[in-house]
């Protein structure tokens, strides 16, 4: 019977592993609004996946209060660079009506599912642990530009575009900037993100910024010429000497815009 059992573990074991680099958490994010006494608590976690098949799943295994785990699925978000992908997704705990007051801090793991294994980003058997009103999670790069891509014309009212970038806290003399054209890179012209000590007040949260975790949000906005329909850009990050480059793995940052 124990060889039975012994069996089946290495059978199970055998579809299931920790991932080298199949994929791991780019950031995840966790803020806590008030508004008027209702709570709302909203996660969104990105991740980076090698696409080793078309067909596959990928999941935040997220541990809620009562100790239960839930699968929050991710989806699709764009291609990045060496044969990977980026995943992302969002959580919200609500009841029946579209409200919550619970709200709890974080902790998961990343699950990807394809050609019949399981790969794994625990955080090193760890799991990865954040708090519930904290901003941003971002243990594996220094720099990331907050981009969602709706596949639609992102409206511009006037002449500005307004962006934001998550960034690590390993200096204290640092310069954001966004290179960026409307033009196909006939012109190149550039802005300077900075950074805002109430960042997350917009969203009626208590997050601080920088958080716990030395992460910190600066914010952006890019002029843009009459007539500008498509915007793409990269953002470059220059402390103690070095500069660090968020291009959008290789593929820059692509936006198509609608003026008013």
């Amino acid at each position: 019977m124990n060889k039975l059992f012994a069996a089946i573990a290495v059978i199970l074991f055998a579809h299931a592993a920790v991932a080298a680099d199949e994929i791991k958490l780019l950031r995840s994010q966790s803020t806590v609004s008030a508004y008027y006494q209702v709570g709302l608590q909203s996660v969104r976690f990105e991740a980076l996946v090698k696409n080793l098949a078309y067909a596959k799943q990928v999941y935040a295994h997220l541990k809620k209060p009562d100790g239960s785990w839930i699968d929050v699925p991710l989806a699709y978000s764009r291609p990045a660079d060496n044969g990977n992908e980026v995943w992302a997704g969002n959580f919200n705990d609500s009841d029946a009506t579209g409200l919550t007051y619970q709200s709890w801090d974080l902790e998961f793991a990343l699950r990807y599912k394809v050609n019949g294994i399981e790969y794994w980003d625990n955080n090193g058997g760890q799991n990865y642990k954040q708090a519930k009103d904290s901003g941003s999670l971002m243990p594996s790069t220094v720099l990331f530009d907050r981009f969602v891509d709706t596949g639609n014309p992102v409206t511009v009212y006037g002449t500005r575009y307004y962006g934001s970038v998550s960034l690590k806290d390993i200096g204290s003399n640092k310069q954001v900037e966004i290179r960026y054209t409307t033009d196909g890179w006939k012109t190149t012209r550039s802005a300077w993100a900075v950074w805002n000590g109430g960042f997350w007040r917009s969203y009626y949260s208590s997050a601080t910024n920088p958080n716990q975790y030395g992460v910190e949000e600066w914010a952006y906005g890019l002029t843009l010429p009459a007539g500008t329909t498509r915007i793409e850009y990269a953002v470059a990050y220059t402390v103690n000497g070095t500069t660090y480059w968020d291009n959008n793995f290789g593929r820059n940052y692509v936006v198509a815009v609608k003026m008013q």
